[in-house]
C-alpha cells in the first residue's frame, strides 16, 4: 500500500531491510521557480545544477539513502536496464553518465539510484538475495519504455544480481491515469504491434469518442508476466494531471513544469 510520509509518498511493500526508497512530490525542495518549485530533480527546466543537486540531496536524505552514491541518466524512453556498482556513484549528477539508461539496479550498498518522471510511471522493485542482503532497481516507464517491457529487464536485472524471484516485489508510482491519458489510434496500432491486439483491447477503452490507455495497467500486467504475483505489485493509483500542484505534470502543464525523483538504493 502506498502512504505519504511528509514531502513522499513510499511503499510498504518496499520497506526491505538494509533499502530504502522515495517517490518523490512537488514538495519540500529549494527550487524557487513557479514552475519548478519546489522539488524539481531535473537539470535543463530553469533550475542551476546546484538547486537540483540540493534537491536530490534532500530526497535521498529523506529516503535513508546516500546522495553521493545516487546515479541517473539522460532518459530517452529505452528499454536498457543498467546494473551499477560503487564505480558508478554520481554519475549523471555529479559527473557525465556515458551511457544512456532508463533503468538501473544494483546490489552494492551505498549506492543509490534514480529515476525522473512527470507523467510517466516510476517502478521501484527490491529484492533480496539468499543472504537476506538487498538488490534493488528502477526503471522510468514512458509508454515506450512500458510496452517494449522495460518492467520485465527491471525484474531479470534484480535476478541477474542475486535476487531470489520470490521475494522480488515492485512498486508503480504517481503517473498519468486513464482518466486523463488520452491517445490517437496510431498508438493503438504500436501497443498491438508489440505486445498484441488483446494486450492492447484490455489496456486501451474507448469513451465516448476518444481512446484512454492506462499505463500503470500495462506495467502490472507485464510485471506479473515476468513472475512478480499481483500481491507482489503495488500501484499508486494516484493521476499526476488530476494534481499538478502535488505532482509535476507534462501533460497539464504542456511542458512547462519541474520533474519529480523517485529514489531507490542500499544504505552504506
Amino acid at each position: 500500500m502506498f502512504y505519504r510520509e511528509g514531502i513522499i509518498y513510499k511503499s510498504d511493500l518496499l520497506n526491505v531491510r538494509g533499502a530504502g526508497h522515495a517517490f518523490s512530490t512537488r514538495d519540500g525542495g529549494v527550487s524557487a521557480l513557479p514552475h519548478t518549485s519546489s522539488m524539481n530533480t531535473a537539470f535543463g527546466k530553469g533550475d542551476d545544477d546546484d538547486t537540483v543537486r540540493e534537491n536530490i540531496k534532500i530526497l535521498c536524505e529523506t529516503a535513508g539513502i546516500s546522495y553521493t552514491g545516487i546515479v541517473g541518466s539522460a532518459q530517452h524512453h529505452t528499454t536498457f536496464v543498467r546494473c551499477v556498482t560503487e564505480e558508478n556513484s554520481g554519475e549523471g549528477i555529479y559527473k557525465d553518465n556515458p551511457s544512456t539508461s532508463d533503468g538501473f539496479a544494483t546490489d552494492r550498498p551505498g549506492v543509490s539510484l534514480i529515476v525522473r518522471t512527470a507523467d510517466c510511471a516510476p517502478i521501484l522493485a527490491a529484492g533480496q538475495k539468499v543472504d537476506g542482503s538487498p538488490v534493488v532497481g528502477a526503471a522510468h516507464a514512458g509508454w515506450k519504455g512500458t510496452v517494449g517491457g522495460i518492467g520485465a529487464n527491471l525484474v531479470a536485472a534484480l535476478v541477474s544480481l542475486g535476487a531470489e524471484k520470490e521475494t522480488v516485489r515492485a512498486a508503480i508510482g504517481p503517473c498519468i491515469g486513464v482518466c486523463h491519458f488520452e491517445v490517437k489510434e496510431d498508438f493503438i496500432d504500436a501497443v498491438a504491434s508489440e505486445r498484441g491486439t488483446d494486450f492492447a483491447s484490455r489496456h486501451i477503452k474507448k469513451r465516448g469518442e476518444s481512446y484512454f490507455a492506462d499505463l500503470a495497467a500495462m506495467n502490472v500486467e507485464i510485471l506479473e508476466c515476468s513472475g512478480i504475483p499481483l500481491d507482489r505489485i503495488d500501484v499508486c493509483g494516484l493521476c499526476t494531471v488530476c494534481d499538478p500542484m502535488t505532482f509535476h505534470s507534462h501533460r497539464a502543464t504542456k511542458g512547462i513544469r519541474g520533474t519529480m525523483g523517485n529514489v531507490i538504493g542500499i544504505m552504506p
